[in-house]
């Protein structure tokens, strides 16, 4: 299902696209970074260019498992030993696992040794947790954006929304300072601070483009998609996560009898991922269900088309609702019911590549961590349930499975306590 809003303002819903590709440029929007980055660059040399680096980039890293592995495993340790600390007690995970994820893309980002025990890299998570989560004022500068005389008016909302962008922003510059300083293009790159500068070194030489592609504007926004779109989506769908199996604890019962079967009392690998069909079960429906990207980031048609009998003009934004095909009762038996087992087939496979699943969107601008990301989530979880049953407060009431539509969507704040297994 897409959502358009056409050049004159007038909205329009168009359902059930089959077999059309949109262009993937992207909008102009005042909020937007001006298309230097990949998130928001509009597809052409630069975003193409700039998209290679960073697939490399992942691509080198998540093939030293033993790396990724150490890396995450050593924060699911101290999101383990955070937990015992709370002794059964209420708390808010929010924090721990923003925090624990986040020193994880901070190791990928700036390199090893590098995590928000650094006061700069702190206040980088910081900013970043306190723009993506102001929800109200999200929501109305994204109204004011499809007017576009707003941005020339003294509007609060913007200088609320631009002033820990521009803060961001300084700080990774520092960072880029420092290493381009002591950068050596000898040494191996394990980082992707580093790759960018080895590319700015052998790339941009005698290519006047891609100097201009690889000026300190472009990198900065780049790494800044790395740090905000690598912890943020991925620690909310654990809050998700948590949330929904306190409010079905069979679900997490039938985990952990999962996890004990196939572990005994060691502790979870990357290698166990294709004997836990449950838990990457659970992972899928969390994504399906907790929508923590329900509006996917939008484009705009570059021609006058149709779709489905709809007029689509020229210049059209359009914005892909996942969430209305992942809650699509035509799609999904019980679709707001969560439910693990709807991808587990009979045999007790996983069930994989399905249709009407779109948590990292499609096509060429489908999220480019994706893959990092579900590593992520299943080590982090398997730890988690390997070692604590979650339940509710002592009132007994679970966490509301209701969501928060920011930037991304996030359950309401919610405590639970962790009971340690034996």
């Amino acid at each position: 299902m897409l959502r358009s809003q056409d050049g004159k303002g007038g909205a329009s819903l168009v359902t059930k696209p089959r077999n059309i590709t949109f262009n993937a440029w992207r909008v102009k929007f005042p909020t937007f970074t001006g298309g230097k980055d990949i998130l928001f660059g509009n597809y052409g040399p630069a975003w193409k260019y700039h998209r290679k680096l960073f697939t490399t980039a992942l691509r080198q890293y998540l093939s030293d498992i033993p790396l990724i592995e150490k890396r995450i495993t050593t924060q699911a340790e101290k999101l383990v030993e955070f937990i015992e600390r709370q002794d059964g007690k209420p708390f808010d995970p929010a924090d721990c696992l923003q925090r624990n994820v986040a020193d994880v893309i901070c190791g990928i980002t700036f390199g090893e040794g590098y995590d928000t025990t650094n006061p700069y890299l702190n206040r980088l998570l910081k900013l970043n947790i306190q723009m993506m989560t102001d929800a109200d004022n999200i929501q109305l500068v994204k109204i004011l954006d499809f007017f576009p005389l707003a941005k020339h008016l003294p509007i609060k909302a913007y200088d609320r929304f631009f002033q820990p962008i521009f803060e961001m922003y300084d700080i990774i510059r520092m960072f880029l300072r420092e290493r381009e300083e002591n950068f050596d293009p000898q040494i191996p790159v394990k980082d992707l601070i580093s790759g960018l500068l080895y590319a700015r070194d052998h790339d941009s030489k005698n290519d006047e483009e891609r100097v201009a592609f690889l000026s300190d504007d472009y990198l900065v926004t780049i790494i800044e998609d790395m740090v905000a779109g690598g912890y943020e989506t991925t620690s909310t769908t654990m809050k998700w996560a948590i949330a929904f199996l306190v409010n079905y604890p069979k679900y997490l019962e039938d985990i952990q009898v999962e996890l004990d079967e196939v572990l005994g009392g060691r502790n979870p690998s990357v290698e166990d991922r294709a004997n836990l069909p449950l838990l990457q079960a659970t992972i899928i429906e969390t994504l399906r269900a907790g929508n923590v990207a329900p509006l996917l980031l939008p484009h705009v048609t570059l021609a006058d088309t149709t779709l489905c009998g709809y007029r689509v003009p020229k210049d059209t934004i359009v914005f892909a609702d996942a969430e209305s095909v992942h809650l699509d009762p035509k799609c999904w038996e019980n679709p707001t019911v969560f439910n693990p087992y709807r991808h587990i087939d009979e045999n007790g496979k996983l069930i994989i590549n399905q249709s009407n699943y779109y948590p990292f969107g499609a096509g060429r601008r489908a999220c480019v961590g994706e893959a990092l990301a579900k590593v992520e989530l299943f080590l982090f979880l398997s730890w988690l349930f390997q070692k604590f049953t979650f339940i509710a407060e002592e009132d007994g009431r679970p966490p509301r499975l209701k969501g928060i539509f920011a930037d991304t969507q996030y359950p309401v704040p919610y405590k639970i306590r962790a009971i340690k297994r034996k």
